[in-house]
């Protein structure tokens, strides 16, 4: 018989454990059209460093604008040379870009109230 932390403890794990199967599901079922019938199992990330570069300058920015571009398509590449693998990994890229733009443009301010 559980007593009422037992209780509590179990009900708080198996709350947990249902919302994030239920978030899982609901995140399956709504990116499943938008990749045409791919589902990626894991999200997948690179980090870009740009500890290194000039923000300021527009050789900096062109330099970090092609980190993120090389990050994405060796996030995004399967290996795969097939039409639709080839579309799949092009809207990946998209995706990732597009992602990653406000992170960009925080980047470029600090650089700018800093520099």
């Amino acid at each position: 018989m559980f007593t009422a932390l037992n209780s509590t403890v179990t009900r708080t794990v198996l709350g947990t454990v249902g919302t994030a199967l239920c978030a899982g599901l609901c995140l399956v079922g709504a990116t499943a059209p938008a990749h045409a019938g791919t589902v990626y199992d894991t999200a997948r990330s690179q980090n870009v460093s740009y500890a290194d570069i000039d923000l300021g300058s527009t050789q900096g920015r062109i330099t970090l604008e092609r980190r993120i571009k090389s990050a994405a398509r060796a996030v995004c590449a399967t290996g795969n040379v097939d039409v639709q693998s080839m579309k799949d990994e092009s809207r990946c890229v998209r995706v990732a870009l597009d992602s990653v733009k406000p992170k960009v443009v925080a980047a470029l301010s600090v650089k700018r109230a800093v520099g």
